[in-house]
């Protein structure tokens, strides 16, 4: 960009210089135009091209998947309604599998006991126990093979099986379907420039599996997409590492026999399978070229309108160069300097980025950073306080980068640098260097740092690609006091990807059911210690199996999912508390978590009093627990959400009191019923530290003055439980009382049903 604003401002001075020679000066300037403007043009129309086949390819695969997903959905389904059947008599087996067969798209279904008897829709049976899509589903996973011959028939065709398991998650075999292998022709893909026969999906070996009739590659069910192009050429090493490596849409362009292709990659099937489009670039673009023509005409009939306008306009050449130069630097500026700090804005960055990536291969590192809940900074410093702060963080950057290292802010206090190294050392000494002078800088007001570091292995990758692995790094330890520097590494996309498969059966799980409750008492401090309530927590119980909260509870908080969980959870509580007083009993108090994400939502308290109402139970049986850091959100709606909790007769606590940076300043504003003292200001052998119980009873003797009371979460020790009772803290939970627990025990231990 900065060469070509050089070349006009240059091009204008030579105007000036040359009046006399106005004539040609404009022809010659007229060309460069036109020079320049048929590249920009062909650009456009090759990024456009590039656009068009990206989103085809990526809206054909997601109509794939679809495709697989509602086939396996439909096993999966029956599977479930298999719990509680006789399995073990061969004649009620083959009604059950001729009867899904009738009502779904399968041709033929079989179910396969655990020792690998399969009894088949169509009659008979067989042991089919070296099949592997059977031993899979043994094992207790699913699985989909294309090109599958029958067992019964012989016939090829594409294989789905589905484990049965009982509610106790233990196996009773296999239940299988097969279709006919797909035809991509019969799903509707998407148009690519009035085209559809461009389609294939590929396997990491490159083995087509299935391809659109008459594709543009020309290749077929069978073939290898190495059949077209070389395994050992340069196209054909990145198209595998592309199948082998790449979880994102990879646009590439092939050579065939002297025709350019448009080659796109779109992952599915976890990345075991690959959605490939293989078209003519011409195909697509095609549609512009007359487009093309008719802008160049209009370019060049405008460009001979400039020559014989030229001479009246030379006399306003001089002033129109002046106007221009301080236009050209205004936007310079704007463009490639931060406003806030004066150093390089993230265009300018990017310039520099290409330029690395262009000239050096290898030894360069993405680094990311930022500052951990630096809205706290701005909340004690002011807007402007925090500004001041950023431009330091900025300023010591730039004094410990090398001469040959570049950075910028991109957003807030978010900030990227391309560090040159020879060793990992280098780097670690850099976010060393960084984290030891801020800590200077900033004295009292304690900044912790996050910093990602993405060592660049492939010149190609694009920087927001590099930026997005940095970031991904840097996401994995922010807010931990142990970290604060990491590098990245491969187990993070296998995170990410870990993390699509769990949002790919969320909304499944909710709807099945596999989301439960689990109950952890709160007992009352004193003599007798007995229960008071407890504390309502989800556990996923998915194939037989727990998954781990710590799992799915961050990723269903960061996409929203977390909001419908609370509700399910709510609801599930709802219907306990009902079930108690039918029973006859006084039910406990009952608190359940939300998350801080529901004070931005309308009706948030009226959508639980409903539900309260739908069951007929009292809201005071019921105690709506929030996070201390749900503050920094919005501390005035917060405090009206809490007050409308306590309107409607919910019990109002805030979780992990004490974390925060103004715990004592919510005391006077939250109408709050009790206060959750975070584990964290306890020790093994807490009352012999004299500092924790100060803390504690501090906060047990305010909470009291204010009618507030208290629980103390994490109790381990007998010592620990001795020591708030000591204290005056009213209740306590932990493993030293009681583990979470299925409803089950809790209902012993509570009422004694």
């Amino acid at each position: 960009m900065e060469k070509k604003i050089n070349r006009i401002k240059e091009g204008l001075t030579t105007a000036e210089h040359l009046f006399v020679g106005i004539f040609a000066f404009v022809a010659i300037a007229a060309a460069v135009i036109m020079l320049m403007y048929v590249p920009t043009a062909r650009s456009f129309v090759n990024g456009y091209a590039e656009n068009t086949v990206r989103t085809g390819t990526e809206g054909s695969a997601a109509i794939c998947e679809e495709y697989f997903r509602r086939n396996m959905a439909v096993l999966r389904l029956s599977a479930a309604g298999l719990d509680g059947v006789d399995l073990t008599d061969p004649r009620t087996v083959m009604a059950i599998c001729t009867r899904i067969s009738d009502s779904s798209d399968f041709r033929h279904v079989g179910f396969t006991t655990p020792d690998g008897i399969t009894v088949s829709s169509f009659g008979g049976t067989m042991n089919t126990s070296t099949r592997v899509f059977i031993r899979e589903g043994l094992a207790g996973e699913k699985s989909m093979y294309s090109h599958t011959n029958c067992d019964f028939d012989g016939q090829i065709m594409d294989v789905y099986s589905y484990p049965v398991k009982n509610k106790k998650g233990e196996i009773m075999g296999v239940l299988t379907g097969d279709k006919r292998p797909l035809q991509l022709s019969s799903l509707g893909l998407m148009d690519i420039a009035g085209s559809r026969n461009y389609g294939l999906i590929v396997d990491n070996d490159g083995k087509v599996l299935y391809a659109m009739d008459n594709n543009e590659a020309g290749l077929h069910e069978g073939n290898s997409i190495y059949d077209i192009i070389s395994a050992d050429s340069p196209s054909g090493k990145e198209i595998n590492y592309v199948l082998n490596s790449v979880t994102d849409t990879t646009i590439k362009e092939i050579n065939l026999k002297g025709v350019d292709y448009l080659t796109a990659f779109t992952p599915m099937k976890d990345g075991l399978w690959t959605f490939v489009t293989i078209i003519p670039q011409n195909t697509v673009t095609g549609a512009f070229s007359m487009l093309t023509i008719f802008s160049v005409s209009v370019v060049g009939a405008m460009t001979l309108l400039l020559i014989v306008s030229s001479l009246m306009m030379a006399i306003r050449i001089h002033r129109i160069s002046e106007e221009i130069g301080e236009a050209v630097e205004s936007s310079l500026r704007q463009m490639y300097v931060d406003p806030l700090t004066g150093h390089d804005a993230v265009a300018k960055f990017r310039e520099n980025y290409a330029a690395v990536m262009k000239d050096t291969a290898t030894g360069h590192a993405m680094i990311s950073l930022d500052v951990d809940r630096f809205k706290a900074v701005n909340d004690m410093l002011g807007f402007e306080g925090g500004n001041d702060i950023i431009r330091q963080i900025s300023d010591i950057i730039k004094r410990n980068i090398g001469a040959n290292d570049f950075f910028c802010r991109s957003t807030g206090d978010q900030f990227y640098i391309l560090a040159h190294f020879s060793e990992n050392d280098e780097l670690v000494s850099l976010a060393e260097r960084i984290i030891n002078d801020v800590d200077y800088i900033t004295g009292d007001i304690k900044l912790s740092l996050s910093i990602g570091i993405y060592k660049i292995d492939d010149p190609q990758i694009k920087s927001r690609v590099a930026a997005d692995r940095a970031d991904m790094a840097r996401e994995s330890i922010k807010g931990r006091k142990e970290s604060r520097y990491v590098f990245f590494d491969s187990s993070m996309l296998r995170k990410i990807r870990r993390e699509k498969r769990i949002e790919d059966i969320m909304e499944d799980a909710l709807a099945l059911g596999e989301f439960i409750v689990y109950l952890q008492p709160k007992f009352g401090l004193g003599e007798e210690n007995t229960v008071v309530g407890a504390e309502a927590l989800v556990r996923w119980m998915h194939e037989g199996k727990l998954i781990p909260p710590g799992e799915f509870i961050p990723l269903f908080e960061k996409n929203g999912f977390v909001n419908k969980i609370d509700y399910y959870i709510f609801e599930e509580v709802c219907k306990l508390q009902k079930k108690y007083i039918t029973l006859g009993y006084v039910p406990k108090v009952i608190s359940v978590n939300m998350s801080r994400t529901h004070i931005h939502h309308p009706g948030f308290v009226s959508e639980l009093a409903a539900i309260c109402a739908k069951y007929e139970v009292p809201t005071k049986y019921f105690e709506i627990e929030i996070t201390e850091s749900a503050a920094y959100e919005d501390m005035d709606i917060l405090c009206d959400i809490f007050r409308e909790i306590k309107d409607v007769g919910f019990h109002v606590s805030i979780d992990d009191f004490g974390t925060g940076y103004s715990s004592l300043n919510m005391l006077k504003d939250l109408p709050v019923d009790v206060l959750k003292i975070d584990r964290s200001f306890l020790t093994e052998n807490a009352d012999e530290h004299e500092s924790a119980s100060i803390i504690i009873g501090c906060v047990v003797s305010l909470a009291a003055a204010l009618e507030i009371s208290t629980i103390c979460e994490g109790i381990e020790t007998k010592e620990q439980a001795m020591l708030l009772t000591k204290l005056g803290c009213n209740m306590a939970q932990g493993f030293f009382f009681a583990r979470p627990m299925p409803v089950a025990d809790y209902e012993k231990l509570t009422y004694g049903i």
